[in-house]
């Protein structure tokens, strides 16, 4: 099957991952995948880094002369590719990609909800995802409930479908583990606890920070140890360092930095946690520790509760219930592949196939 994967997002964030991954499981089965975004955006630069092949617009351009150049554009690159299916991760453009599939019949729409945010639920958008497109996907049931329940869409026509990663990449490094364990100074007997992501207060670094913090110097652990690996973004690594001072725990705790070793960083945790405060629609970093085989503590937020075992998940911003679930958790852990990932958005398609 033909497939054009629009995905006009600005930076590399988890609905451009998602998307990214889809088109690249898709090429990996043997479909011609088309990735269209903005020009020189990440997504597609990464898109390209697959080998995938790119299309470029301002699709997400106010500008009245813009938007009618960009029609014609993808009216004539349409009529080129003849995609069987167009799947939108984004609104921006989504409206026109309904009412051509409306108008013209020439391709199956599709409607990726990836985003947290709740979606419009006015007469407008609701007769474009009812009338004029065939299936939703959302990263988790917690959004496919809007859908059902506030813009009345048929249950058969909302699809919920989790990502996936390479587990051929993201897989246990016992190598890896002993290497950055060694650089970090963490002993074999050190029982290291870590928290991946960019440094940022939506992502709960400092909740984390005084769990171990509590953990450490009040209940008494003496072997707990503490992994930052991430980088600045909203938060400054020396923020950081002062929240680390803080809590009086620098002697137990480790930054990384940027790391291109992520999978080895990851395998030299034994524990990893989700403590973020919202979003986490997709929440990237949980499929990717689970797929290295660490298990995963998170808060309750997004698509965490359906994803980590539910023995694991305390109420966000709660430090005290974050410190039990460090002390007492579920050691196993659910893998979440690409291949299943391909599965399911295949099974999906086939279903509207079938109605």
């Amino acid at each position: 099957m033909k497939f054009l994967q629009l995905i006009n997002v600005r930076w590399y964030n988890a609905t451009a991952w998602y998307a990214v991954n889809l088109s690249r499981v898709l090429v990996e089965n043997n479909h011609d995948v088309i990735v269209a975004g903005l020009p020189g955006s990440p997504p597609l630069l990464k898109a390209k880094e697959y080998g995938l092949k790119i299309f470029e617009l301002p699709f997400n351009s106010n500008n009245p002369m813009q938007i009618i150049k960009n029609i014609g554009k993808f009216n004539s690159f349409i009529k080129e590719f003849k995609p069987d299916w167009v799947v939108c991760h984004r609104g921006e453009f989504f409206w026109y990609c309904a009412l051509k599939r409306l108008l013209s019949n020439g391709y199956r729409l599709i409607r990726v909800r990836g985003d947290r945010r709740k979606p419009k639920t006015d007469f407008i958008n609701k007769f474009l995802h009812d009338k004029c497109t065939d299936l939703v996907v959302t990263s988790g049931d917690f959004l496919k409930s809007v859908y059902i329940k506030e813009m009345k869409l048929t249950e058969n026509k909302v699809k919920t479908i989790y990502g996936g990663v390479d587990t051929l990449k993201f897989r246990y490094s016992e190598e890896g583990r002993k290497r950055v364990r060694e650089e970090f100074g963490f002993s074999d007997n050190d029982y290291v606890v870590g928290i991946v992501g960019r440094f940022d207060y939506v992502k709960g670094h400092e909740n984390l920070i005084k769990a171990i913090s509590i953990i450490y110097l009040e209940k008494g652990i003496k072997n707990i140890r503490l992994f930052l690996i991430g980088f600045d973004t909203n938060i400054k690594t020396d923020d950081i360092k002062n929240m680390i001072r803080n809590y009086n725990i620098e002697d137990i705790s480790r930054i990384s930095g940027f790391r291109e070793d992520i999978v080895d960083c990851m395998s030299a945790l034994d524990l990893g946690v989700v403590a973020s405060l919202g979003s986490e629609a997709i929440c990237r970093v949980a499929f990717e520790l689970m797929a290295v085989g660490v298990p995963v503590v998170s808060s309750d937020v997004g698509v965490l509760p359906e994803i980590i075992p539910k023995e694991n998940i305390y109420p966000a911003n709660n430090v005290e219930k974050l410190v039990e679930k460090i002390l007492n958790h579920n050691k196993s852990v659910r893998v979440y592949s690409d291949k299943q990932f391909y599965n399911d958005f295949i099974k999906a398609i086939s279903s509207i196939d079938k109605n």
